[in-house]
């Protein structure tokens, strides 16, 4: 063996290789260096690396752990408050007692000048909701893909307000549920306006995206499948009603429930918005066959009750950043909030936006592109109460280390100023779950996904617990104070 590969020459090589990098970095302390073909070597700067500060120090990590278990303590009493409701029929029996309210527990709910009566025309609805069904609709990203989020606020509200199904379901789901689930034909084509650029002819609905079938390629056929026995509250469900418009022909319609075939029907007119609705016999399966030559634009199903009660309608869009209101058919949204009596509408959106967010000037602009979506939304229904649900802490690698997006605070208090200002409430969840760098103990006590940006589903259950009671908080007070 050659004395070049000894271990002293070996040790004596490292250490050079080491010395060399460390020269290197003290000399060029953080910069970046341009390469060819557009790369960049970014050096680490030293002072980071050798300081004694640790920014996951155990105070933080200590404060951000009590805030997650206090919401095992509040997932529990939110079970333990509604033990007494059983499920034996299509009809969920009402709970009889009122909401246990912990009067200690402070809401993260931030509200504007007005104060609560922002979410007035919500919580009269809902002190009603047993004489008449109320809808709220939960827009939000990929973080409430699979119902997360909106399952645990509908199953909640469900067993104290009454009701069951679990309300809107869109034809193509990009990210199926345990139950329902949704099958389809090859032949169907999904317009969508919330992730890429609007295209010319295409016509978007009430929850930003539509459905044709292509009738050279045949029947157009959707099938749900439920099972109330693994997802009760959501597969209770006897009636669903069918949203389409633009109708330019007879469309002619088989409707199959249990695999018996129920009735044929036409859809028919040229409205922006129609509803048609059919009977359940059998949970397990319908079927909905469409033939024609020009398919209407369909915009999805409700799964309902016959008995009044509450639905939450999950709306997952997965890649947006919210900023899709103005591109929706205004009259068909009108028509489908009031058919439906939408009196709440959630919207959590931000993360898909930090990306590209790499100014304070960006960060002011995105939360201005959110005030002219609200102002949307009020305009064309402006009984409507607003939740927004700002963004979690996400973190990106930052000179080796996972840190908090440089510009993620900044947004969530640009957001929370529009937001205030169009007199709308707030949810903080940023700061509900810990603040600066919390998504790295998240992680480390697996409530999110390793790409530091998703909850797991668990620690969306512990998010979703803390948005329901704030709501049912700030709603008892209402109550408290309005009687």
């Amino acid at each position: 063996m050659s004395r070049f590969f000894s271990p002293i020459y070996s040790f004596l090589f490292l250490s050079l290789v080491l010395l060399t990098l460390l020269v290197v970095a003290i000399v060029f302390e953080g910069k970046e260096i341009s390469l060819k073909s557009g790369y960049i070597l970014k050096l680490f700067d030293i002072n980071l690396i050798l300081k004694a500060e640790n920014t996951n120090s155990e105070l933080k990590k200590d404060s951000v752990v009590q805030i997650i278990e206090s919401t095992e303590v509040l997932e529990e009493k939110i079970e333990n408050d509604t033990t007494n409701i059983k499920i034996d029929t299509l009809k969920i029996l009402n709970a009889l007692k009122p909401l246990q309210i912990d009067k200690n527990f402070q809401s993260r709910i931030e509200y504007p000048t007005s104060g609560k009566e922002t979410l007035k025309t919500f919580f009269e609805a809902l002190k009603n909701a047993r004489n008449q069904s109320m809808h709220i609709v939960y827009f939000g990203d990929s973080q409430i893909e699979e119902d997360r989020f909106s399952g645990f606020m509908r199953e909640n509200l469900q067993k104290h307000f009454g009701g069951s199904g679990c309300g809107w379901l869109p034809f193509m789901p990009v990210a199926q549920w345990i139950y329902p689930k949704v099958s389809y034909s090859d032949n169907w084509v999904k317009w969508s306006c919330f992730a890429s650029s609007p295209k010319a002819g295409e016509i978007y609905g009430p929850m930003g995206q539509s459905f044709v079938f292509d009738s050279n390629k045949g029947k157009g056929k959707v099938t749900i499948k439920c099972n109330a026995n693994v997802s009760p509250n959501v597969c209770l469900f006897n009636k669903i009603k069918l949203f389409y418009g633009f109708a330019k022909e007879l469309i002619l319609l088989h409707y199959y429930s249990g695999g018996k075939k129920i009735l044929s029907d036409t859809l028919n007119g040229g409205s922006c918005f129609n509803v048609k609705e059919f009977p359940v016999s059998s949970t397990e399966e319908t079927t909905f066959e469409f033939e024609g030559f020009e398919s209407p634009v369909f915009y999805g199903f409700s799964l309902e009750s016959f008995g009044n009660g509450v639905y939450v309608d999950n709306v997952a869009l997965r890649g947006s950043s919210g900023t899709f209101f103005h591109l929706l058919h205004s009259e068909a949204l009108r028509l489908f909030f009031l058919q439906q009596n939408v009196k709440l509408v959630v919207l959590q959106f931000g993360g898909n936006a930090m990306p590209m967010i790499d100014s304070e000037e960006k960060a002011v602009q995105y939360a201005q592109y959110i005030s002219g979506q609200i102002k949307t939304i009020k305009r064309i229904y402006p009984q409507v109460s607003i939740l927004f649900v700002g963004p979690s802490d996400m973190c990106v690698n930052q000179n080796g280390e996972m840190q908090t997006h440089p510009f993620l605070e900044r947004v969530n208090e640009e957001l929370k100023k529009v937001v205030l200002s169009n007199n709308c409430a707030y949810f903080d969840m940023y700061q509900a779950m810990g603040g600066r760098n919390s998504m790295l103990i998240w992680v480390e006590k697996n409530y999110a996904a390793k790409d530091y940006i998703h909850f797991s589903p668990a620690g969306a259950r512990k998010m979703a617990s803390l948005i329901y009671y704030s709501l049912m908080k700030d709603y008892s007070d209402y109550v408290e104070n309005n009687l």
